[in-house]
């Protein structure tokens, strides 16, 4: 006796199949298209990493890093994880972030500032996700709930500053805020916007530059200058020390440089005042020449 088959069961069947070939033929296009193409090197914009920004959440102690001076939600929830119930942001409130630091490196070593901002990034990580026993018990130790454990691992302020000064001193495998290799006398130094690479050679005859890339600490390692800035200056006291190479200043004493309108001459001007005051400041100055005629 045959059997019958419906018409609707032979097209769910022609479905599968034909879905599981496509799935198998486009992961076979795939796989063969990236084994024969060349490796897509990432294209970064003019300065993109020389600025890191440590944004900080005032209540929970949360922080967040970023390459732009603005913090974006998408950015900020991939790097807080999920400590308990309603211990992490449904959304982002701007007015609970506040901007803690700011880590600059000199011109032209985006790729320096790429390398420890990945650095800080895997150092948070471990702060949050691979802690010891410690952070089962208080200080009385009693045990901890699930939500008193929770909001002490959002609170990564104390740590963040203190991978700051270890990132910055040159810890971590393929650091390239050290150069291993490079060969510094004494009282060299190099201009501002050379790209240091592993290798590289400091002569005497590039002395004259006003400000130091390299820097030779103590212990013999040969790292690249940084500054960072502060909002708040007694903030920098949560790590034990900061190595030669790391100069502090505070949001407060930032100074507008100077804009050069003509960099073959070498003059410079002041910075220029936005569209609309200047339309109100030439209004107004007709106004008092109109009421002296």
């Amino acid at each position: 006796m045959a059997m019958r088959i419906s018409p609707i069961t032979a097209q769910l069947g022609k479905l599968s199949i034909g879905s599981t070939t496509s799935r198998t033929s486009i992961r076979l296009a795939h796989t063969t298209k990236r084994r024969k193409g060349e490796r897509i090197e990432p294209s970064f914009g003019p300065g993109h990493g020389e600025k890191i920004f440590i944004f900080n959440h005032f209540l929970d102690g949360m922080t967040v890093y970023s390459h732009n001076p603005v913090l974006k939600a998408n950015h900020a929830f991939r790097q807080i994880p999920f400590n308990g119930k309603k211990l992490r942001p449904a959304k982002l409130r701007k007015d609970y972030w506040r901007p803690m630091a700011m880590i600059q490196f000199p011109d032209g070593q985006g790729e320096v500032g790429r390398s420890v901002y990945q650095r800080l990034r895997e150092c948070k990580m471990l702060h949050e996700y691979a802690w010891d026993d410690s952070m089962l018990y208080g200080k009385n130790g009693r045990t901890l709930t699930t939500r008193q454990r929770g909001r002490r691992l959002n609170d990564q302020r104390a740590n963040t500053i203190a991978d700051m000064a270890a990132v910055l001193g040159g810890l971590g495998k393929g650091n390239k805020i050290a150069v291993e290799d490079a060969t510094v006398t004494e009282g060299t130094t190099v201009t501002e916007g050379t790209t240091v690479t592993e290798g590289a050679t400091v002569t005497e005859g590039e002395a004259e530059a006003q400000s130091k890339v390299l820097v030779t600490t103590g212990e013999g390692k040969t790292l690249i200058k940084a500054t960072v800035w502060w909002a708040n200056g007694l903030d920098r006291n949560y790590a034990k020390n900061w190595t030669k190479n790391v100069r502090h200043e505070l949001f407060e004493q930032a100074v507008l440089e100077p804009i050069t309108q003509n960099p073959a001459s070498g003059e410079s001007e002041s910075q220029k005042a936005p569209a609309e005051l200047v339309t109100e400041q030439e209004l107004t100055k007709g106004a008092d020449r109109n009421q002296i005629l």
